[in-house]
C-alpha cells in the first residue's frame, strides 16, 4: 500500500491493490486516511472527502483527546506499574540493563522485567506492548468463559487482536474478536462488551429485541455503553498504538 499526505486538506491518501472501492478510515495516530483502489483518479478524492464531511468531523472529534495523548506519549517516562483490571492482573515494572540488543519483557507473578537496552524508551514500550498483548490473549478467554457461563450463550471461536477502535465484534459464524486493550478497562465495562458481543450470537443486529437480550444480563447497559464511548482514557498512552 502506497500513500501520500495532503497537508492542505488534512488527510492521507493510500492506494491499495486490494481495495475495491474508496474507504475512509479515522484513527488517533494518522487522522483521516482515504484508501483508494490503485487505478482510482486522485483528483476525485477531494469530492469524496467533501461528500462525507459530516461523518469525518464527528469521527475526528471522537479521536481528538486520544490523538493528543498519543502525540505526547513519546515524552513520557516508562511507567513503574501496569494495571490491567479487565483481566485481574497488575505488574510492577523492573528495568535491568544488559548488553543484549533490543529489549525483552518477561512477566513473572506481579513483576514485569525488562532486560536489554532499557535506556531506549521506544524499545521498552514495544516490549511492554507485546507483554500486554500476550497477557490479554491468555486472560480475556478466561473472562469470556465466565460470562458465557452466566448467560448460557457461547461463542464458536474467539480471537484477540490489536484493533484500531472497536472493543469487540461478532461475526455471522459467532466468532468473537476482542480488542487486547480491554485488559486496561474496568471489569464492569469488559463484562458489558462481552455480554453485548455474546448477545449477537442470538441476534446479529441492534434491534429492540437485541437490547432486551443485553438488558437481561446487563441491566445497566445504557450507562456502560455511554462510559464506553470515552473508555480509551483507561488505556495508557504508551500502550495505545492508535491503530
Amino acid at each position: 500500500m502506497l500513500g501520500d499526505h495532503d497537508t492542505a486538506l488534512g488527510y492521507t491518501v493510500r492506494a491499495s491493490s486490494r481495495a475495491r472501492r474508496v474507504r475512509l478510515q479515522v484513527d488517533a495516530r494518522d487522522g483521516l486516511v482515504v484508501i483508494v483502489p490503485t487505478a482510482f483518479q486522485r483528483s476525485r478524492v477531494p469530492d469524496v472527502v467533501r461528500a462525507h464531511s459530516v461523518w469525518i468531523e464527528r469521527a475526528l472529534a471522537r479521536t481528538a483527546e486520544r490523538r493528543d495523548r498519543l502525540l505526547l506519549s513519546g515524552e513520557d517516562p516508562l511507567p513503574k506499574r501496569v494495571e490491567m483490571p479487565g483481566i485481574g492482573l497488575a505488574w510492577d515494572v523492573d528495568a535491568r540493563p544488559t548488553n543484549a540488543r533490543g529489549v525483552r519483557a518477561r512477566a513473572a507473578g506481579g513483576l514485569l522485567v525488562l532486560t536489554g537496552a532499557v535506556a531506549d524508551g521506544d524499545a521498552c514500550r514495544n516490549a511492554m506492548r507485546r507483554a500486554v498483548f500476550a497477557a490479554a490473549r491468555e486472560g480475556l478467554p478466561r473472562v469470556l468463559t465466565g460470562v458465557e457461563d452466566e448467560t448460557g450463550w457461547r461463542a464458536e471461536q474467539m480471537t484477540v487482536r490489536r484493533q484500531r477502535s472497536r472493543w469487540g465484534s461478532c461475526s455471522a459464524r459467532h466468532t468473537l474478536s476482542l480488542n487486547a486493550s480491554l485488559a486496561f478497562l474496568p471489569g464492569p465495562l469488559v463484562r458489558h462488551v462481552l455480554v453485548h458481543e455474546l448477545a449477537h450470537t442470538r441476534r446479529l443486529d441492534h434491534s429492540p429485541a437485541f437490547w432486551a437480550l443485553v438488558e437481561r444480563h446487563d441491566p445497566e447497559w445504557r450507562a456502560h455503553r455511554a462510559e464506553l464511548r470515552d473508555a480509551w482514557r483507561h488505556v495508557p498512552a504508551w500502550a495505545d498504538t492508535g491503530r
